[in-house]
């Protein structure tokens, strides 16, 4: 789409600052609708040169106040043949929002997923969401670095992260990080809503994912049924890691809580009533929402030894979800079951129960 396009800056004589000085204002004109940005500089009116429209050489500042004006003036000139050039339609507010967005520094791709880094970080310190959630960020950033080096740059104007090179993350995702169909949707979700984040602030004219869409599988879902689960509660192990694995397992298959709840567990919400009844209360950590859970006997049996053992204020020891799925893979061959066991697939077992 053809546009009529110009700017220029100027001074805003009308209303002076305290010391006597001008702001220095830019006005982009398209299609002769126009829209005013103050670039937070100010001189004095006898030091601007209106036919040149720049600062005179009788400001000490000139040369710098100048130089900034022409970077000013050579990055919404890129943006406008950008924008030019793939076809898109373009209003001086547009151009204006993207000044103010990034100014004449418009960040990187990397710059963009750093800042989520930093904000998860926070918010996850502040209690808000969970590390692992956190973690997820950081381990996005790490791949789009990959990525980047992958295509021979160290990072990427955010601009040129297009529908091409879209389809070459993903494929950089199912091929180079070897990611399943399922797990390349999740990764690519996260980088949609980094990239969303900056198309709302005006950071970037176009969202590149408006035609991109993402693609997933049916995956079965196995779970455990109650022989298999009686199986497991009645073996006899000899190792104690194995041990406090299936405890904490089958406390979750009759209780219904999710790992990341098990490892935030603590002996003071578990409460007993006159009756010798036993009940955990507490928030989920994916929801927030309260929670209060009767105990079968399976359970409480469980509660209660590990209410009695050790110190620690957490009912349970402390094991990575990594390692979880790694013992309760070894535990599931040593109970001749071969299907695939994880905390995820108590989603299913509790169900059944």
């Amino acid at each position: 789409m053809r546009h009529s396009f110009s700017i220029y800056f100027y001074l805003k004589r009308r209303k002076l600052q305290k010391d006597s000085k001008s702001t220095i204002m830019l006005r982009i004109i398209v299609n002769n609708k126009a829209a005013d940005v103050s670039l937070k500089m100010s001189i004095l009116q006898e030091h601007w040169d209106k036919q040149n429209r720049r600062v005179s050489d009788m400001n000490p500042e000139a040369h710098d106040i100048n130089a900034y004006l022409d970077k000013v003036s050579s990055t919404l000139q890129h943006h406008y043949r950008q924008a030019q050039l793939e076809g898109k339609h373009l209003t001086a507010s547009m151009l204006k929002q993207r000044f103010m967005a990034t100014g004449s520094n418009p960040p990187s791709l990397l710059e963009i997923f750093d800042k989520q880094v930093k904000d998860a970080d926070r918010l996850a310190h502040a209690g808000q969401i969970s590390m692992s959630h956190s973690n997820r960020h950081k381990l996005i950033y790490r791949r789009l670095e990959e990525f980047c080096k992958k295509i021979g740059r160290q990072n990427m104007p955010l601009e040129q992260f297009n529908r091409q090179m879209i389809h070459e993350l993903e494929l950089f995702f199912r091929t180079d990080c070897r990611l399943s169909i399922n797990t390349t949707a999740k990764m690519m979700s996260m980088v949609r809503k980094g990239i969303l984040w900056a198309y709302r602030c005006g950071i970037i004219l176009t969202n590149p994912f408006s035609t991109y869409r993402i693609k997933k599988e049916e995956s079965q879902k196995q779970y455990l049924n109650r022989q298999e689960i009686i199986r497991i509660m009645g073996k006899r192990l000899d190792i104690p890691r194995l041990v406090s694995i299936r405890d904490i397992f089958i406390f979750s298959c009759f209780t219904g809580i999710a790992y990341s709840d098990i490892c935030r567990l603590r002996k003071d919400q578990i409460i007993s009533d006159s009756s010798n009844g036993m009940y955990i209360h507490l928030y989920r950590t994916k929801t927030n929402h309260p929670a209060f859970i009767p105990l079968l006997p399976q359970a409480k049996k469980i509660a209660s030894f590990y209410i009695r053992k050790g110190e620690s204020e957490y009912l349970f020891p402390t094991i990575s979800n990594q390692k979880s799925n790694a013992y309760l893979k070894e535990l599931a061959d040593i109970c001749h079951i071969r299907k695939r066991v994880t905390f995820h697939s108590l989603e299913h077992n509790k169900i059944y129960i």
